[in-house]
């Protein structure tokens, strides 16, 4: 079908809404249609294979080349993606949603309405505000952070203090 140019028909479109979180495990032949804004989360990896480039023209004219065999070689067929049932937990004025525990990473949905401290488990949290503003405080110094920011706490950070009312996406390793 691939070598036909028959590529849509391997696809299962999904209509989306803001706020969707769906799990594309790697070997997963996917795309992000036209209008839609996307937060990526993924392992870490130096590889995409293109297996369909919607015969677009760079300013010269040339289309970019596709990886067809490559894919072929690493994608999971018939596509049998099964999403993981969310976790809820609240934390005082923070409610955590865990979206996806995968091999390589865990992403949460955060909604902070108010205060929490907590100390850092982890190796490091990688967050994301996707709405509303607030302040990360880290030993006694306080910055401000609105939706479209994002920032790192890394491990040598004991304990954070989130005030604010915002949401977030957060992952760690």
């Amino acid at each position: 079908m691939v070598e036909k140019g028959n590529c849509d028909e391997l696809l299962q479109r999904v209509k989306v809404r803001q706020g969707d979180f769906f799990y594309v495990p790697s070997g997963t032949i996917h795309a992000i249609g036209k209008g839609i804004v996307i937060l990526e989360t993924q392992q870490s990896s130096d590889i995409t294979y293109r297996v369909y480039d919607y015969d677009r023209k760079d300013a010269s004219g040339n289309t970019r080349p596709l990886h067809i065999e490559s894919s072929a070689d690493v994608t999971h067929f018939p596509h049998d993606v099964r999403q993981q049932e969310k976790v809820e937990k609240v934390l005082g004025d923070l409610t955590s949603t865990r979206l996806v525990e995968a091999a390589y990473f865990t992403v949460y949905h955060w909604q902070l309405k108010g205060t929490v401290t907590t100390p850092l488990k982890k190796d490091y949290l990688l967050a994301s505000v996707i709405e509303g503003n607030g302040e990360i405080v880290v030993d006694g110094v306080s910055s401000r952070v609105e939706k479209g920011d994002h920032f790192i706490i890394p491990n040598t950070v004991e304990d954070y203090t989130l005030e604010g009312a915002m949401e977030l996406i957060v992952s760690h390793e």
